[in-house]
C-alpha cells in the first residue's frame, strides 16, 4: 500500500450540546483520514489494532469502499467505544467506554509500522508526544523514503510541552495541529506570531488549521491561506481535522503545491462534515466531483 493510516478505529456515541445523540458510527482519528485519502487515492489501507468484533461491526462497509482490512491486527475481543461529548463553546471530550487501559491496548505501537517504512509513500500517524513511540518511528523514517505526517494529539499540546513537541516535529515531513492547539501550546494569541514560530521549525510543511475559517499551509519561506469550502451543510463535525489532513498527506507526496494539498483537505473535510460519522460509500462521482472542484 502507498498509503498507510496509523491510529484507531472505533465506535463513537456522540452526545452534541442540543441534547442530539448519535449511536454507534464509525470514529477515531483513522477512518476519517482514511477517508479524507481514499476520496483522491485507492491505495490506502488503515494500519491498527481493532477488537475481534471489528470485521462483523464494520466489514461491510470495508468491503463496500473496496478497501483492505489487512492492516488490522486484533488486539481484544473488543473494538473500543467512546462517547464524544460537545459542549456550546465547541470544545468536546472523548471518554473511552471501556476504559483508558483498554484503548491504550488497541492503539498502533510502532513495531506494528516497522515493515510500512519498507514500501509505503505515505504515513499518517495520529499521537501524542510520548518519547518512546516517536523515538522508534524516528529511527524507522531515518532509513526510508517514507513521507510522515504527525496530526498531534491535543493531549499534547500544553506549554511545558511545546519544546519536546517542537523536538519531534523537526523530523517529520508534515506537521498538522489546529488554532487552539497552537494557541494553548505557545501561549499566543496572535496568528502571525503562531505562523512565524512555526516557521522557525524549519520543517517541509506545517498544516495549521482554523475549522470554518480555513487553514493556512507553512513552509519556511511560504505562507499560504486556504479557504474552507463553501456552502457545506455541517451535520456532524467530528473527524474534519483528520480528514483533510489525510487528503493533505496525500497531495504532500504526490508533490503538489501546498495551496492545492490545502484545497484537497478542506474538500476532504467538507465531504466527513456532510453526514454522521464517515461516508457510506465513496464513490468513482464523489471523487470526480472532487477533482473537479481543486481545478
Amino acid at each position: 500500500m502507498k498509503y498507510i493510516i496509523a491510529s484507531t478505529a472505533v465506535t463513537d456515541e456522540i452526545h452534541f450540546a442540543d441534547g442530539k445523540r448519535v449511536e454507534k458510527v464509525a470514529g477515531g482519528a483513522g477512518i476519517y483520514a482514511l477517508c479524507g485519502v481514499k476520496l483522491w487515492c485507492d491505495d490506502v489501507m488503515l494500519a491498527t489494532g481493532v477488537g475481534a468484533d471489528f470485521q462483523g461491526i464494520y466489514g461491510k462497509w470495508y468491503e463496500k469502499n473496496h478497501i483492505s482490512m489487512e492492516g488490522l491486527i486484533i488486539k481484544d475481543e473488543k473494538t473500543p467505544h467512546t462517547v464524544i461529548n460537545y459542549f456550546e463553546d465547541g470544545e468536546r471530550e472523548e471518554i473511552p467506554l471501556y476504559g483508558a487501559d483498554h484503548y491504550k491496548k488497541i492503539e498502533t505501537v510502532p513495531e506494528d509500522l516497522k515493515p510500512y517504512f519498507e514500501s509505503a509513500k505515505g504515513i499518517y500517524i495520529f499521537k501524542n508526544s510520548n518519547a518512546e513511540y516517536w523515538k522508534k518511528i524516528i529511527e524507522y523514517k531515518k532509513n526510508s523514503s517514507t513521507k510522515v505526517m504527525w496530526e498531534i494529539g491535543s493531549d499534547a499540546t500544553c506549554p511545558e510541552n511545546y519544546q519536546n513537541v517542537k523536538d519531534i516535529a523537526k523530523h517529520m515531513d508534515v506537521f498538522s495541529i489546529n488554532l487552539t492547539e497552537s494557541r494553548n501550546m505557545m501561549g499566543k494569541d496572535d496568528l502571525e506570531e503562531i505562523i512565524k514560530e512555526y516557521q522557525s521549525f524549519d520543517i517541509p510543511l506545517v498544516f495549521l488549521r482554523r475549522g470554518a475559517a480555513g487553514a493556512v499551509m507553512i513552509t519556511s519561506e511560504e505562507v499560504t491561506y486556504v479557504p474552507s469550502q463553501k456552502n457545506v451543510n455541517v451535520v456532524d463535525p467530528t473527524g474534519g481535522g483528520n480528514s483533510s489532513s489525510g487528503a493533505v498527506l496525500y497531495g504532500f507526496c504526490e508533490g503538489f503545491s501546498p495551496e492545492k494539498c490545502g484545497i484537497m483537505g478542506s474538500i476532504s473535510a467538507a465531504m466527513c462534515l456532510g453526514q454522521y460519522g464517515v461516508p457510506e460509500k465513496i464513490t468513482e462521482e464523489m471523487r470526480q466531483e472532487a477533482l473537479s472542484r481543486v481545478k
